[in-house]
């Protein structure tokens, strides 16, 4: 009985060592992980900032694209209206001289 009881002391003595080195092992691997998810925010922080940052530069820049952009189609639609007038003008141009010319090369009325 004696050597039974001994058995089970040694067995728990045990078991206590294992729960004790268990119990580090997963204080090791908290201590870890808890420095690893600071890392972690620190760098989901910084990121943070940098979207912030570049959102402010993008709504400083917003009206300056919007103005380059509508003055590019006024420009655009300058160069149409030119284009339409130079057609005008040159079509004008072409009726103008064929009835000159028609005007000049016909015979005197008889």
């Amino acid at each position: 009985m004696s050597g039974e009881l001994h058995e089970l002391s040694v067995a728990i003595g045990g078991l206590q060592a294992d729960i004790k080195n268990l119990a580090r092992t997963v204080e090791s691997h908290h201590e870890t992980s808890t420095e690893e998810h600071r890392k972690v925010h620190d760098i989901v922080v910084a990121a943070s900032e940098a979207v912030r940052n570049l959102a402010a530069q993008v709504a400083e820049m917003k009206p300056l694209t919007d103005d380059y952009r509508e003055k590019r189609a006024e420009a655009r639609g300058a160069a149409r209206f030119l284009k339409a007038g130079y057609a005008l003008a040159g079509g004008s141009l072409a009726v103008g001289i064929s009835k000159a010319v028609e005007w000049f090369s016909a015979r005197p009325h008889p």
